[in-house]
């Protein structure tokens, strides 16, 4: 099996054109970097951004950098060239707050700017950033700063960190990695804080159920692992009320906090709406690199883990809400079974062809493939919720929520054998909770009833 923790099709990669793929050709799968999204298009030689992109694009590049606008004559290129502008700035974030400090046995109070974020150790990295675990001199606390990593830096990688950063801010959620604070470091790179959270991924936490480690079989039962899906749920369906699409949601990318706290990562890919798509883009028809510049809309793009996108998705096709409702389904059913539909593939051009022409796996499948038996509802929820045609899945993260929610008071719709008869069970524990005289009556009229065919049998056998 493929160590997930090298396993590039779960990987953010920068740029893959499916275009330039001989026929025949197979991407091998050497090596994975945690956390990584593909982000593929085909870009036609020559295609640039129009008068009104560029424009748009001018804007947004200066109110990230400072500036009040970048001059008309700025181009943002295609193919390398930087755009010249200077921050800003001065200089890193400094303390500000004052402290005591004893000086033999008389307190100071001592007011001194030094670095506010002091960097301990590296947290994680992906296709585009890394995130550093950091210490804040001011208010005393672990926090977690992203930056760019250096090989991918570019204006156009730039403008995306931005957007991530604004679409952070605009979620403000239990469920949601919170933002603290933006700035530029000493080397002119830009950075933002966010909340530390001191847990492990549930990459990490499926990988131990897959060793079978006790302590984590014994903590993550099935009813754990639903509650903390539909923790994820709720973060999702936030970000789509607020007009957001995650598009690359993965295990890599949720952490479950030392509290229980469940918290969804990594919104570098996301999406507005109905907005067009920035992607990364070269000159030449062939995949760039990852350090290519330029800044392009294109239709067509395609963002997101090989191993985790819809069929829409993987084909470049307009995205909404039901691509993640898609992403979290594979994420669950992952959870439940510890298993992948995909695991067997072994190069990126099978991933991206068994995610629309692979079957869907069968409820019985997903129920009896991991090693700790699924409830068929469960089994029924994520096959749904699996479907090829966006309109066969649930059609909202909403609905998911509400048919979780349901199942937790045990109404349960009737889609099998073993469904109904735990339909009918939940329906008499409704009943009995809502009608405990009514209950008893009848199940008094039941027993007596019993005991006097008993009789009559008796009777009958007798006489």
């Amino acid at each position: 099996m493929t160590d997930r923790a090298t396993d590039v099709r779960r990987k953010t990669v920068a740029y893959v054109s499916p275009g330039s793929m001989q026929s025949g050709q197979t991407l091998p799968i050497p090596t994975r970097v945690a956390a990584d999204t593909v982000a593929m298009q085909t870009l036609p030689a020559g295609m640039s951004l129009g008068a009104t992109q560029q424009s748009a694009s001018r804007k947004a590049l200066a109110a990230l950098l400072g500036e009040t606008e970048l001059a008309p004559s700025t181009t943002l290129p295609m193919s390398g060239a930087a755009i010249s502008v200077s921050p800003n700035s001065s200089g890193p974030r400094v303390t500000v707050l004052p402290r005591v400090e004893m000086f033999g046995a008389e307190p100071r109070v001592v007011s001194e700017a030094r670095e506010r974020y002091v960097s301990e150790k590296k947290l994680g990295e992906g296709g585009l950033g890394e995130v550093m675990g950091a210490r804040d001199q001011d208010i005393g606390r672990r926090v977690a700063v992203k930056r760019l990593r250096q090989e991918v830096k570019s204006d156009a990688t730039l403008l995306r960190f931005a957007e991530e950063i604004r679409t952070i801010g605009k979620l403000e959620h239990p469920n949601i990695v919170p933002v603290h604070d933006v700035g530029i470091d000493e080397q002119g790179d830009h950075y933002f804080v966010m909340k530390y959270v001191d847990g492990e991924t549930l990459e990490t936490v499926i990988e131990r159920l897959i060793a079978r480690d006790p302590a984590y079989v014994a903590k993550y039962t099935i009813e754990r692992r639903v509650e903390i899906f539909m923790a994820l749920c709720e973060a999702v369906a936030f970000a789509h009320a607020q007009g957001i699409l995650h598009r690359d949601i993965k295990p890599a990318n949720v952490m479950v906090g030392a509290y229980g706290e469940v918290i969804l990562m990594d919104w570098g890919v996301a999406k507005i709406k109905g907005s067009c798509e920035p992607v990364l883009a070269g000159p030449n028809a062939g995949p760039p690199s990852l350090s290519a510049s330029g800044f392009s809309t294109v239709a067509g793009s395609i963002v997101g883990t090989p191993m985790y996108m819809s069929p829409e998705q993987s084909k470049g096709q307009p995205v909404d809400d039901r691509c993640d409702v898609y992403s979290l389904s594979l994420l669950f059913y992952e959870l439940l079974t510890l298993t992948h539909p995909l695991e067997k593939k072994e190069s990126l051009e099978a991933v991206l062809e068994g995610i629309s022409n692979d079957p869907l796996p069968s409820v019985v499948a997903i129920c009896g493939s991991g090693p700790d038996p699924v409830p068929a509802e469960l089994g029924h929820f994520v096959h749904r919720g699996l479907a090829k045609d966006p309109a066969e899945r649930f059609q909202s993260v909403t609905a998911m929520l509400d048919r979780l929610r349901a199942r937790a008071t045990g109404d349960i719709p009737i889609e099998c054998p073993i469904t109904f008869m735990k339909s009918m069970t939940g329906r008499w524990t409704r009943f009995v909770d809502r009608h405990p005289g009514g209950a008893v009556t009848l199940a008094s009229v039941g027993v007596v009833g019993f005991l006097a065919s008993i009789v009559t049998s008796v009777i009958l056998a007798v006489g």
